[in-house]
C-alpha cells in the first residue's frame, strides 16, 4: 500500500503542471505567468465542421473521474494559475463545463469504472482506468472507440503513442492521453561509493550522453564498487542491490525484448523464450550471482531500498519517483537511464505504465463525441508555455539537473509499453522470482510455464 500510495502522489503531482505538450519542437522550460495569463485571448477559435461555426456544447457537464484530484485545491504555482484561466476561457468560449475530480478510491476505481460503463447515468464522464480494467473492459465493450471522434486532431504530439497502443484493435483505439508520461525505471548510483572506487560519478552521465552507458561499462563499475575493503575476505561495500521485477524488466526492454509483447494484428504473445530474452535473463543472473548483495538474514522485501539508502551499495535499479525517499540521505546521488543492450537500438528506454482515459460505450455517437471533442479542447496546451514545462517539478527532486534534462528526456523520448499485466491471471513471478536468484534458468522456466502462459494470452486475445 506503501507503494500504491506514492504512485498516485506522483499522478498528482503531474496533473499539477497540467496537460502539457509532449511534442519534440524547441521551447523554454516555462515562463511567468505575466507572459502566458494573457496569451489565451490571441487563440484562434476553433470551429466544429458540421457548422463552421466556433464549437458550441450547450453548457454540458464533464467529469474527469479519477481517484486522486480535490477540484478546490487552489493553485499553487503561476503555470497553476495560468492553467486555471486558460481552461475557463476554453470553457467560456467552447460553453461547456469540465472538471477533474476524485470518483472514489484507487482500489474502487475498477468497480466503479465497470459499474457506470455497464449501467450508465446523466453524467457525462471521461473515466481514468489502469491496467485492472483496461483489457477487460475493452474486451466486455465498456470503453467508446475514440478513432470515430473525427474533428480530433490525432496526429498532436500531446497524444502518447504507447497508450493509443495499448488499447488498439486494428485502428481503433479505446484510451487516450493527452500528457507527458510518467518517467519510470532507472539506475540510482550512490557518489561517495564511486569516488571510493575511483570512479568520477560525472561519468556515467558523460557516458549515457555519448550512448556508450551500456551492459559492459555498466558491469565495470559493479565490479569496481564490489569492494572488500580491509583485505579480510568479506565484501564491505557491493555493487548493487535491487528489487528483481525493476530489473529484469529494464533489462529486457534495454535489449529489444519483453515478457509479453504485442503484435502488428494487436495481438499478445510470449516473448520470453526469445533469444534477446533468453540473453538478457542470462546476464541479469551473472551480475545477480557476481554483484549484488545477498538478502540479509530475515529481511523484509524491500531491505534492498535500505541498503542503498545506508550506503552499502553503489547501484539501485528503481523507478523516479523514489526521489521522495532520498531527499535526506547524506550521500549525494545521481540517477540515469538503465544501460544499453548488445540488441538495443542504442535508444535508452523505460517502461512506460501509465493510466489514461476513456469514454464509457453507453453513451452514443453523438454524446460521446461531443464529451471527447471537448476534452481535446480541454486539454490543450497552456499558451505561453514551452514544450519542456513538465520538467519544472522534477528539478527541484533530483539531485542533478542533468537526471532532469537528459535522464528524463530520454525516458520521455522512448517509453515502452508494458503488456503483461493486460493479461488477466498471469504472474510474472512465475518467470523472474526463479530466474533472478539464480535457481532456475531462463530456458527451463521458459519450458515449464510456456503452454500455462499460451492459454492465458489465447484467452486474452480472444
Amino acid at each position: 500500500m506503501k507503494k500504491i500510495a506514492k504512485v498516485a502522489l506522483v499522478f498528482a503531482a503531474i496533473f499539477s503542471l497540467g496537460l502539457i505538450s509532449c511534442g519534440k519542437s524547441s521551447g523554454s522550460s516555462g515562463t511567468s505567468s505575466n507572459g502566458a495569463s494573457d496569451a489565451y485571448k490571441k487563440q484562434k477559435k476553433e470551429k466544429d465542421p458540421a457548422t463552421k461555426k466556433v464549437y458550441d456544447f450547450g453548457g454540458m457537464d464533464i467529469v474527469v473521474g479519477d481517484w486522486w484530484t480535490n477540484p478546490d485545491e487552489a493553485p499553487k504555482t503561476p503555470f497553476e494559475e495560468d492553467r486555471k484561466k486558460w481552461r475557463n476561457w476554453v470553457q467560456d468560449t467552447y460553453n461547456f463545463k469540465m472538471v477533474q475530480k476524485s470518483v472514489g478510491s484507487w482500489e474502487n476505481q475498477p468497480t466503479f469504472v465497470a459499474n457506470f460503463c455497464t449501467t450508465g447515468g446523466d453524467e457525462n464522464y471521461v473515466v481514468v482506468i489502469d491496467g485492472r480494467s483496461a483489457l477487460s473492459g475493452m474486451k466486455a465493450g465498456l470503453f467508446y472507440d475514440w478513432s470515430k471522434i473525427k474533428d480530433i486532431d490525432w496526429t498532436n504530439p500531446k497524444w502518447v503513442e504507447s497508450a493509443k497502443n495499448k488499447l488498439m484493435k486494428g485502428d481503433s483505439f479505446y484510451a487516450v492521453r493527452p500528457l507527458v508520461s510518467e518517467p519510470r525505471g532507472g539506475v540510482y548510483f550512490n557518489k561517495r561509493l564511486l569516488k571510493e572506487a575511483g570512479i568520477n560519478p560525472d561519468e556515467i552521465y558523460d557516458l549515457q550522453k555519448s550512448g556508450k552507458w551500456n551492459w559492459t561499462t555498466f558491469e565495470e563499475m559493479l565490479k569496481k564498487t564490489t569492494r572488500d575493503i580491509d583485505n579480510d575476505g568479506v565484501i564491505d561495500t557491493w555493487g548493487m542491490a535491487n528489487l528483481s521485477t525493476e530489473f529484469c524488466y529494464l533489462a529486457l526492454m534495454s535489449n529489444n525484448a519483453q515478457l509479453i509483447g504485442k503484435d502488428a494484428s494487436g495481438k499478445y504473445f510470449n516473448d520470453v523464450g526469445s533469444e534477446n530474452s533468453i540473453e538478457a535473463f542470462n546476464w541479469v543472473q551473472q551480475m545477480v550471482k557476481n554483484y549484488e548483495k545477498p538478502t540479509p538474514q530475515g529481511a523484509n522485501w524491500d531491505w534492498m531500498y535500505s541498503a542503498f539508502k545506508n550506503g552499502e551499495v553503489a547501484f539501485e535499479i528503481h523507478q523516479a519517483y523514489w526521489t521522495g525517499d532520498l531527499a535526506d540521505i547524506p550521500d549525494d546521488w545521481g540517477f540515469v537511464c538503465f544501460p544499453l543492450g548488445p540488441k538495443g537500438d542504442n535508444k535508452y528506454k523505460t517502461l512506460q505504465d501509465d493510466f489514461t482515459f476513456a469514454i464509457p460505450a453507453i453513451y452514443g455517437d453523438e454524446r460521446a463525441s461531443k464529451i471527447g471533442k471537448a476534452f481535446d479542447l480541454w486539454s490543450m496546451d497552456v499558451p505561453g508555455y514551452g514544450n519542456d514545462t513538465w520538467k519544472e517539478d522534477y528539478y527541484p527532486r533530483f539531485r542533478d539537473s542533468r537526471a532532469v534534462d537528459e535522464t528524463l528526456q530520454n525516458m520521455n523520448d522512448n517509453g515502452i509499453a508494458r503488456y503483461d499485466n493486460m493479461i488477466p491471471g498471469l504472474n510474472t513471478g512465475d518467470i523472474i522470482w526463479n530466474v533472478y536468484p539464480g535457481y532456475s534458468t531462463i530456458q527451463e522456466k521458459y519450458e515449464s510455464t510456456k503452454n500455462s502462459w499460451q492459454a492465458l494470452i489465447d484467452e486474452a486475445n480472444k
